[in-house]
């Protein structure tokens, strides 16, 4: 006997108000929210440097102090997004990848965007540079990276700005 699947759907309206808090984190996303400024952290015992940041090392599980971090970096890694939430919809295509702060001994995600989206321009190795939203609400949304090459155009856009 051969079953084919039918989906079965019910359309339904969830609204949910919540309000959360960072916790320990608070600091980066207020710093970020109201300076422009990408802090990590540093190990107290072993230097290390967390991006994103850590309350505690992650290796040594000793405490940590919060730094400054240039606004550029390095890709790690990389891919290009053909799907996304409404909070990026109007960027499609766009990338994401590990980025490599300068002064960072870690990595984080973080979306790559271009004026002209081509792999080459999101390669490993590739040099980035952060771009602020003119208005930020203290969430990882609320910067993005662009290839070096590209950094002057983007922050000469009415929306965004470039680091504090």
């Amino acid at each position: 006997m051969s079953e084919k699947f039918e989906a079965h759907e019910i359309r339904d309206r969830i609204v949910i108000n919540y309000k959360y808090t960072m916790g320990g984190q608070s600091k980066f996303f207020i710093e970020l929210m109201k300076n422009k400024k990408i802090l990590g952290t540093r190990c107290k015992k072993c230097d290390k440097v967390w991006m994103p940041p850590r309350i505690n090392c992650s290796d040594c599980f000793e405490d940590t102090e919060w730094i400054e971090l240039k606004p550029e970096g390095e890709i790690l890694i990389s891919t290009i997004a053909w799907f996304t939430t409404s909070a990026f919809i109007q960027n499609v295509p766009y990338a994401m990848g590990f980025i490599k702060i300068e002064g960072a001994d870690t990595g984080m995600l973080q979306g790559i965007f271009s004026d002209n989206l081509v792999p080459t321009k999101i390669k490993k190795g590739k040099k980035v540079k952060a771009v602020f939203n003119k208005y930020r609400e203290g969430k990882m949304t609320d910067f993005f990276f662009v290839p070096e090459e590209e950094y002057e155009n983007w922050i000469s856009k009415s929306d965004f700005e470039g680091g504090g």
